[in-house]
Formats: C-alpha cells, sequence, structure tokens
C-alpha cells in the first residue's frame, strides 16, 4: 500500500491506496471522505487531472500530498431530493430544514472500518438481534456488551453521528484477522462479508434461538458422476446462515447465482471404481427463515497479484424474491397455498396505499399537515396490515421463526466500491421501515446519512468499480 495526503479546502485527508487500483477507485474513496462527487473532482497528479483509468502506482510516491478542487453537493442535495419537502418549515431560500429530515444516525469512520460500519447498519435490521441483545448479562463476552451499547446508541442519537469504538475495539480482540496492519503501520481495510458473517456467528453462538431466524436448512444429494449406480447416491442434511450467489459469465439474475450455489462438482474416492471420481452435490431448501441472508460471491482469489480480485459483471436481484425455485418438491404444496394468501393480502393493501397517494390535497391544510395526515392513514393501513398477516400466519403449519411462504422482501445491503476486497469503500443502504410503500431508502456512507429513493438501489447489480451489492438481507413477506 502506498500512504499518501489528499489536500482539500483547507483539510488534509490520510489515505492508504493500492498502487494498482485504479484512479476511479481513488475517486471513489475520497469522495467519501469530501463528499465531492467522483465525477465532480479533479485530483491534481503527475501530468495533469487524474484519468479514471490511470494506475495509482504510476501516479503517485509514498508520502506525496495531492491537490484535491471540488464543490461537495450541498446538505439538501446530499438527501437527494428527499420527496417531503414542506415550505412552513423552509428558511428564507425556501429550503428544507435537514434537522426535520428525521435521518438515522451513521457509523464514524475510525480508519478504514467502512467494511464494519456497513456490516452493522444491516444486522442493525434484525429486529430479534435487538431484542435478544437486551438479555446481556455482565459475564458475557466484550463484543456482547460492546455491539449492545452500539446499538442504544443507534436507536438514542436522533440523528448524530456515533463512535463505535468500544465495539471496534472488541472486533479485533475477538477476531485477530481484523488487527492486520499495513508496514506504515496503518490498519488495513478488511472484508465486509467476513466481518458480517463473524459478528452474526458470534452473536448466535451466545443467543441460540436467534438461529431459527436466520439460518436456512437444506437436504443435499451426493451422486457419482461416473458410476451411474444408486449405491454412490446419498443424502444428507445440512444448514447455513447464507446463500451463495455464484457469478459466472452467464449469471444475468440473481436466482440463477443462487441455483449456481446450490450446485457444486467434487472429486472424492469411489469405492466400486477403484479411483478418484466426479461427484455431484446438488441442495434443496426445506425450511425458509424469517431473514435471508444472500452473497455475492464477487471475490476470488488472483494468484498473480495475490489478492482478492472482484467479479465486475451486472447481475440485478428483485425488491420481492421468491425462492420457490430452490425449495424441495415435497415442501413446496404448504408454501405455493401460503404465497397465495400473502400475495392477496398485499394486492389488497397495495390498492389501498396507491388510493391514499392519490387523494387530492386540500388548500385548508398546510403540506406539513396535509403529509401527517396521509401518514397517519398510511400507519393505520400498515398496522391492519400486520394484524391481518398475523391471523393468517396462525393457520399456517409453521414454526416460531420460519417463514410461511416462499416471498421475501428485501430490506439491507452492504456494497462494495473498488475492485479489490482489500481496497475500495464499502456502504449500507437500508429501507427505511416506516415507509409503507418502500420507496425510500437510506444511503450510509460511514458517518454521512442520505435519503435515496427505489430506483437507486437497482444500480447496486454491478457492473463496474462503483457500488456493487455484495450482502443482501431480505425479510420474509408480513413477517
Amino acid at each position: 500500500m502506498t500512504n499518501i495526503k489528499i489536500k482539500h479546502a483547507g483539510k488534509v485527508y490520510d489515505l492508504a491506496v493500492d498502487p494498482e487500483e485504479s484512479g476511479l477507485t481513488l475517486k471513489l474513496q475520497v469522495s467519501s471522505l469530501t463528499n465531492v462527487p467522483p465525477d465532480r473532482q479533479k485530483i491534481l497528479a503527475k501530468g495533469g487531472p487524474l484519468k479514471d483509468d490511470a494506475i495509482l502506482g504510476s501516479m503517485f510516491k509514498e508520502g506525496q500530498t495531492v491537490m484535491m478542487l471540488g464543490t461537495p453537493l450541498e446538505e439538501v442535495i446530499k438527501a437527494d431530493d428527499v420527496n417531503v419537502k414542506f415550505i412552513e418549515d423552509g428558511d428564507s431560500t425556501g429550503l428544507v430544514n435537514p434537522n426535520l429530515l428525521n435521518l438515522p444516525s451513521g457509523l464514524i469512520n475510525l480508519g478504514n472500518t467502512c467494511y464494519l460500519n456497513s456490516s452493522i447498519q444491516v444486522l442493525y435490521t434484525v429486529d430479534e438481534l435487538k431484542r435478544d441483545l437486551q438479555n446481556f448479562h455482565e459475564n458475557d463476552p466484550a463484543l456482547i456488551k460492546n455491539m449492545k451499547e452500539l446499538f442504544e446508541k443507534l436507536k438514542n442519537s436522533n440523528g448524530k453521528e456515533v463512535t463505535p469504538l468500544n465495539f471496534l475495539a472488541s472486533v479485533r480482540n475477538t477476531f485477530p484477522q481484523f488487527q492486520e496492519r499495513s508496514r506504515e503501520g496503518f490498519y488495513k481495510q478488511q472484508d465486509a462479508e467476513e466481518a458480517y458473517s463473524q459478528i452474526l456467528n458470534a452473536v448466535i453462538s451466545k443467543f441460540p434461538d436467534l438461529e431459527k431466524y436466520m439460518k436456512v436448512e437444506m437436504k443435499s444429494e451426493t451422486k457419482c458422476l461416473e458410476s451411474g449406480g444408486q449405491d454412490d447416491v446419498k443424502y444428507d442434511f445440512e444448514d447455513s446462515l447464507k446463500l451463495s450467489c455464484h457469478i459466472n459469465n452467464s449469471t444475468n439474475f440473481m436466482i440463477d447465482g443462487l441455483k449456481n450455489g446450490l450446485k457444486e462438482t467434487i472429486e472424492k474416492n469411489n469405492e466400486s471404481l477403484g479411483r478418484n471420481a466426479q461427484y455431484e452435490i446438488q441442495r434443496k431448501i426445506t425450511k425458509l427463515p424469517k431473514y435471508l441472508t444472500v452473497h455475492f460471491v464477487r471475490f476470488f482469489w488472483k494468484r498473480e497479484t495475490g489478492k482478492k480480485a472482484k467479479i465486475m459483471r451486472k447481475v440485478q436481484f428483485p425488491f420481492q424474491l421468491d425462492v420457490m425455485e430452490l425449495v424441495d418438491e415435497q415442501k413446496r404444496e404448504g408454501l405455493i397455498k401460503a404465497r397465495d394468501e400473502i400475495s392477496k393480502l398485499e394486492k389488497t393493501f397495495d390498492e389501498e396505499f396507491r388510493q391514499i397517494k392519490k387523494a387530492k390535497l386540500t388548500s385548508e391544510l398546510t403540506s406539513r399537515e396535509q403529509y401527517e395526515s396521509q401518514m397517519k392513514e398510511m400507519k393505520s393501513i400498515k398496522e391492519k396490515r400486520q394484524e391481518q398477516f398475523q391471523d393468517l400466519f396462525k393457520t399456517l403449519d409453521v414454526s416460531e421463526g420460519e417463514n410461511a411462504s416462499s416471498l421475501y422482501d428485501l430490506q439491507g445491503i452492504i456494497a462494495h466500491q473498488g475492485a479489490s476486497a482489500d481496497s475500495g469503500h464499502y456502504q449500507a443502504f437500508v429501507r427505511d421501515p416506516n415507509d409503507v410503500s418502500g420507496e425510500k431508502w437510506y444511503k450510509f456512507n460511514d458517518d454521512k446519512v442520505t435519503v435515496i429513493d427505489r430506483e437507486k438501489i437497482m444500480s447496486l447489480a454491478g457492473g463496474s468499480e462503483g457500488d456493487s451489492a455484495l450482502i443482501l438481507i431480505y425479510k420474509g413477506v408480513g413477517m
């Protein structure tokens, strides 16, 4: 890694950059620090402004100070044109007071800790995890204690930034891999998927009851591809806290990558043949949890560079996921029935939401009063929706923590910018749980929290060094 300093608007930022990365990756890192979009940046490097396709190693030297020109997005633009703007809340310019946006709290970057911040923001969407952390005891591990304190700060900080110092220290003490430093002594960037998985496993080991809300159960069939005999077919059962979306040259949609992830070919000894042979393992889901974590396997070990390189391919993911194709045939009948009933309820409520949005506004009320009236109606419908879903679930044969159908709604994403897992930048995107329309999302760029709409979430499908979805967490519809 090469350590440089970026000077902008009177401030100096220390950055550790990978000499083999591109100019665009550096601009993405700088954007996360300065809020200047990459296309507005003018980084003065050797030979002129830094180009997106330039190789950093040929442009900068160790310890070099580099000037960057560019105007940050204003606070109102930072909120990405949030739809709710009230004239009576504005200042003399008519702009919205940002304190009225009720944004959630972001997490301060403590030096290449965006991988941890984004993981926490997505884990914070799991209600049962927040509930279990309330049962903390003084003799529990420091990781659990500090996670509980951090979640309480996120809940009670009223949009103010939170410093996750104690939790970061306990993560590094619990998992030595996150203590890795560069030769210059800086903590290195880490893989957000590894952080997410390690933390989740640690919490589940403390609160085993949480597992039933997160664990996918599967049946596996292992058969020899060379002998063809039934004696070489074995059945087993296994479970996992995530489904892997494997990406190859023909993967365009997430469901296809998930199918790839449930099938693999291995080589092992075949006694009847007296030699090693090719075996195929095919997995089918037998039980679905309330929360479904999907891991886009975008990183692979590149021997030539000794790093985890990134697969840039664009892979589209749905806001509502139906995993029926991945379920064991013997388990489908009950899920299909539940899916049909849930879909009927959803259509009814979606129509009610649309009617409220179409309702004509009256001039007798201020814009804020009109908005609050509309939100009150939507909240009432949402509560009625939850009650009817609960009544429906009582009639279905499912255990606690189990998804009654095969339908899931997307509620959180960890995305990565850059070309390598060990560099670049991680951000989290979380659906606003209070927005019944599902259109409003929050973007967590460490401590900078902005509002974006549903359409911009689709750009996380990948296809470039920009934000690409790495971890997606789905929640069972109606749960």
